[in-house]
C-alpha cells in the first residue's frame, strides 16, 4: 500500500474542484467556459441499452470486425463517441463471452454527463466499458476542472479515472494560473477521492511545490487534510500564520488542529473537536500558547506565561423530554481576549459564562438542574457569584375552569469567588393564577401571583462591618410579595385608501401592575441586575433580573403600535410609542440602589421604536427612551441600510447612551470612556467593484471621546480559479491609565486561496464585517 501524506495543497485542489454555491455574477461567468450536459439523462444498465452508430462508410466481416469511417458517431445511454474512424473487433474466448473492443482514431471525442475526453486515439473494452484515450485532454461537465495526460483511463464501470503523466486545474480554458501535475492520478468517484503520485504544484509554468504523494477530496465526503491558511500582521502579535488541519475521525466525530504562529508571542495550538451522539451534539475547543513572550514580560511578577482557553458547547434532547446543555468558557487570564483572537470571545466581553444544565420537560412539568458561574475579567470586581447548584421546577396546568395555573419554584446555593463575601441559600415559590380572555380583535389577561422567598445568609459579619456597602444583611430573611397584573390589547384593522391592497393596524395596549413595597436592604445581591427599558420593556413586570431585587410597583403602562402590511402580508412599517405612569415611585429599599433616590411620579419613562422597509433594498430602524428622572434622553439608536444582496450592503448607524443613564445603570464603573456617555456614529459596507474587485469597510467614531472606535477595510480580487484579499483593522483593545488614552491594535491580513477552497464563490465579506468590535447586524 502506498503511504498517504495529506498536505495543504491536496485540500486546496480538492476543494477547488467541488464548489457548492456561487456568487451569482462570478459563477455565471465561470460556468460560461464549462460544458453542460443538455440531453435527457438515461437510467438503467448501460450494457443493456441499445447502441446507435452513424458513419459515412461502413465495412464489416461479421462477427469478427467492423470498420466505420467518416464522421463516426456512436451513442449508448449518456455516452457519445465521435471520431474519424472506429474499428470494432470481436474475439472468441474459451468458456467466456466474446471479447469486444473498439479502437478510434482521428479527432476522438468522448463525452458523458460527467466528463469530456479528447485525443488523437482511443481504445475501449465494450464488455467492461474500460476506455483509454491517448495524448489527450479532459474537461469536467457542469463544474470546473480540466487537464491533460499522456493516457486517460476509465475503469471499474466508470468508477475510476486514471491519468498517466496528467494534470489538473480549476481554471477555465486559456487560463493556466495554477495547476498540479503527477506521474499518476487516480480519481475514485465512489469514494470521492483523488490520489496523485509525484505531484508538482505550478504557478503558471513554474513548479513551486513537490510532494511524492497527495490525497484530495473530490466530492461531498469529508476528508482529512489542511484547510484555508491565513496570514496577517498586527501591532500586538506581530506576523501571524495559521494552517488548520482537518481530521475526519468518524461519521459523527471530527477535529481541527491549527498551529498558529505569532512572531512576538510564540506558537499557539488550537484544537477543535466536534461530535454528534445520541445525547446531543457539541463542540470542544482547547487553545494552548506556552510561554507567551509578550505576556511574560508585561506580567513578570505573576510568574505565569502560559495562555490557554477551554470552550465547551453541548445541546441535546433525549426521548423528547430530557435536555442536556453546556455553555462553558474559561481562559487563563483576564487579558486573554484583549491579546489573542478567538471565535469564543472578544475584547468587549466583560466575563465568560460557565453553565451546565440538565432538565426534564413534558406537558405539565419543566425542571432544570444547573450549575452557573462567571469568570469576570474586570480585576477590580471581586463580587462575582456562582449558583452551585440551582434547581428550577415549574408546574403547568391550563384550563382549570377558566383559569391557567402555574407554580414556579427554585432552590439555589450562592457562593462567591471572594471568600470574605456572604454566601446564601435561597428558596423561592411562586404560584400564579391567570385568567385569559381573547377573541379575534382583542385580549385581556388578568394575573395574580404570590412570591415567597427565604434566604439563609452566611459569612455576613465581615461584610456588615464594611460600612461602604451600606447594606446590613441578616442571617435569615423571609420575604412574601403578592403581585397583581392586568394586561389588555386590541387590534383594529383597515384597508388603506391611498395604497390599494395595503392594510393598516392600530394596536393599543394598557397594563396595570401592582407590587407592594418590601425593604431589601437586608438581602444581598446574588443574581439580580437592573433591566433596560425599551418599548417591550415597558410591559415587563420586573425591573430587575433574578429574584434578589423585586421593585415595588403601582403603575400603568400604556402604548400604541401601528403596522402596515402590503398585499403579500409583508410588514412594511411599524411604529410604537408608550410610557409608564407611576402612581407611586418604585422602590426596593436598597440604599445602594440609585433609582431609589428619585421620588418622581406620573409619566416618568417613555419609549418608542419604529421600522420602515421602504423597499426590498432600503430599510430604516430606530428606537428612543426618555427618562424624566434624568431629564434627558437615556438611550437611542438608528439604522439606515441599503442591501441589494448579501454582498452589496451599505449601512449608516448611530447609538447613544447619556452619561446620566450610564451613571445610574453602572454606578460602580470608573472607566472614563463610559462616564462621559456613548455617542457613536458608524458606516458599514461591502460592495463588489469593477472587474472582479470587491471592497468591504467599517468605520465607527465616538463623538464623545473624539476618537475612532473601530476601523476596518478590506480589498479582494476574484477570478474563477483563485482569489486574493488584503485587510486592515484598527480597534480599541484596552485603556492606558498612564496617559488616560485608548489602546489600539493595528492588524493587516493577507490571504490567497484557490477558487473553490471555500464552499462558495462569495466574497467572504460577511466574515470580515463580523470581525470588528461592533459587528454588522442586519437592519431588516
Amino acid at each position: 500500500m502506498k503511504k498517504r501524506l495529506p498536505t495543504l495543497l491536496a485540500s486546496l485542489i480538492g476543494s477547488a474542484l467541488y464548489s457548492q454555491q456561487a456568487l451569482a455574477d462570478l459563477a455565471d461567468q465561470c460556468l460560461l467556459g464549462v460544458p453542460a450536459y443538455t440531453k435527457p439523462l438515461v437510467s438503467g444498465d448501460a450494457n443493456s441499452l441499445p447502441v446507435h452508430i452513424q458513419a459515412d462508410k461502413a465495412a464489416a466481416n461479421y462477427p469478427e470486425h467492423a470498420l466505420f469511417s467518416g464522421n463516426v458517431d456512436i451513442e449508448q445511454g449518456n455516452s457519445t463517441l465521435t471520431a474519424d474512424e472506429v474499428q470494432l473487433t470481436q474475439r472468441q474466448q474459451q468458456n467466456q463471452e466474446p471479447l469486444r473492443t473498439a479502437t478510434a482514431t482521428g479527432n476522438v471525442n468522448y463525452s458523458s454527463n460527467e466528463i469530456k475526453l479528447q485525443g488523437p486515439k482511443a481504445w475501449s473494452n465494450l464488455n467492461t466499458k474500460d476506455t483509454d484515450v491517448y495524448q489527450g485532454n479532459y474537461q469536467m461537465v457542469g463544474r470546473q476542472g480540466r487537464g491533460d495526460a499522456d493516457t486517460m483511463k476509465q475503469r471499474g464501470d466508470n468508477r475510476y479515472t486514471v491519468l498517466e503523466n496528467g494534470s489538473f486545474t480549476s481554471c477555465l480554458p486559456g487560463d493556466d494560473s495554477w495547476s498540479v501535475v503527477g506521474s499518476e492520478v487516480i480519481h475514485d468517484r465512489e469514494e470521492q477521492v483523488a490520489e496523485i503520485w509525484n505531484a508538482r504544484f505550478k504557478i503558471g509554468k513554474v513548479p513551486v511545490f513537490y510532494s511524492p504523494y497527495l490525497q484530495m477530496p473530490v466530492g461531498d465526503k469529508r476528508r482529512s487534510g489542511f484547510l484555508i491558511p491565513n496570514a496577517k500582521y498586527g501591532s500586538n502579535n506581530g506576523f501571524e500564520f495559521s494552517a488548520p488541519y482537518y481530521l475526519n475521525l468518524a461519521p459523527n466525530y471530527d477535529a481541527t488542529i491549527t498551529p498558529n504562529y505569532m512572531s512576538k508571542r510564540g506558537t499557539q495550538i488550537q484544537t477543535e473537536f466536534s461530535y454528534l451522539t445520541t445525547p446531543g451534539e457539541g463542540l470542544v475547543e482547547f487553545d494552548w500558547l506556552p510561554k507567551d513572550l509578550v505576556y511574560s514580560s508585561e506580567h513578570a511578577s505573576d510568574g505565569a506565561s502560559d495562555r490557554w482557553l477551554l470552550y465547551w458547547r453541548h445541546n441535546g434532547v433525549m426521548d423528547q423530554v430530557w435536555r442536556f446543555n453546556v455553555d462553558y468558557t474559561k481562559v487563563s487570564d483576564s487579558n486573554y481576549f484583549d491579546d489573542l483572537d478567538s471565535k469564543y470571545g472578544s475584547t468587549t466581553d466583560g466575563y465568560a459564562t460557565q453553565k451546565f444544565s440538565f432538565g426534564y420537560a413534558d406537558e405539565n412539568w419543566d425542571t432544570a438542574l444547573s450549575y452557573k458561574q462567571f469568570q469576570v475579567f474586570d480585576t477590580n470586581s471581586s463580587d462575582a457569584y456562582r449558583a452551585a447548584p440551582q434547581l428550577d421546577v415549574t408546574y403547568y396546568k391550563d384550563d382549570v375552569g377558566p383559569f391557567d395555573f402555574k407554580v414556579f419554584s427554585q432552590a439555589a446555593k450562592f457562593t462567591n469567588v471572594n471568600n470574605s463575601y456572604p454566601e446564601a441559600t435561597r428558596l423561592h415559590i411562586e404560584p400564579t393564577l391567570n385568567l385569559p380572555l381573547a377573541n379575534r380583535w382583542g385580549s385581556l389577561n388578568t394575573e395574580a401571583k404570590l412570591m415567597a422567598t427565604h434566604y439563609q445568609q452566611e459569612n455576613i459579619d465581615e461584610y456588615n462591618e464594611n460600612t461602604s456597602t451600606g447594606r446590613h444583611l441578616k442571617g435569615s430573611v423571609n420575604r412574601v410579595l403578592p403581585q397583581f397584573k392586568t394586561d389588555g390589547k386590541m387590534v383594529f384593522e383597515r384597508d388603506m385608501d391611498y395604497a390599494p391592497d395595503y392594510t393598516q393596524t392600530l394596536e393599543p395596549r394598557l397594563q396595570y401592575l401592582y407590587v407592594p413595597y418590601r425593604n431589601h436592604n437586608d438581602i444581598g445581591v446574588y443574581d439580580s441586575t437592573i433591566l433596560q427599558t425599551d418599548y417591550s420593556g415597558l410591559f415587563r413586570d420586573r425591573t430587575y433580573s433574578g429574584l434578589d431585587r423585586i421593585s415595588s410597583a403601582n403603575q400603568l403602562a400604556g402604548g400604541v403600535t401601528t403596522r402596515i402590511y402590503d398585499d403579500q402580508r409583508v410588514e412594511r412599517f411599524n411604529a410604537s410609542v408608550g410610557q409608564i405612569y407611576y402612581f407611586s415611585r418604585p422602590r426596593t429599599g436598597d440604599i445602594t440602589g440609585t433609582w431609589d433616590n428619585y421620588d418622581n411620579t406620573g409619566s416618568v419613562v417613555w419609549a418608542g421604536d419604529s421600522y420602515w422597509r421602504v423597499s426590498d433594498q432600503w430599510g430604516v430602524r430606530g428606537g428612543l427612551q426618555y427618562d424624566s428622572r434624568l431629564n434627558s434622553v437615556a438611550l437611542g439608536d438608528a439604522v439606515l441600510e441599503y442591501r441589494r444582496d448579501e454582498n452589496r450592503i451599505l449601512q449608516l448607524n448611530y447609538r447613544y447612551a447619556s452619561p446620566q443613564y450610564i451613571e445610574q445603570m453602572l454606578s460602580d464603573i470608573s472607566h472614563p470612556g463610559y462616564q462621559q456617555g456613548i455617542s457613536q456614529v458608524g458606516i458599514t459596507g461591502s460592495w463588489p467593484l469593477v472587474d472582479r474587485w470587491s471592497l468591504v469597510g467599517a468605520y465607527y467614531y465616538d463623538t464623545k471621546a473624539n476618537q475612532p472606535a473601530d476601523q476596518l477595510v478590506g480589498l479582494q480580487y476574484n477570478t474563477c480559479c483563485w482569489a486574493i484579499n488584503v485587510g486592515y483593522e484598527r480597534k480599541i483593545t484596552g485603556w492606558n491609565n498612564t496617559d488616560s488614552s485608548s489602546q489600539y491594535d493595528n492588524k493587516v491580513s493577507f490571504n490567497i486561496e484557490l477558487r473553490g477552497l471555500s464552499s462558495n464563490y462569495g466574497l467572504g465579506t460577511d466574515k470580515m464585517l463580523a470581525s470588528g468590535i461592533l459587528p454588522y447586524q442586519r437592519a431588516f
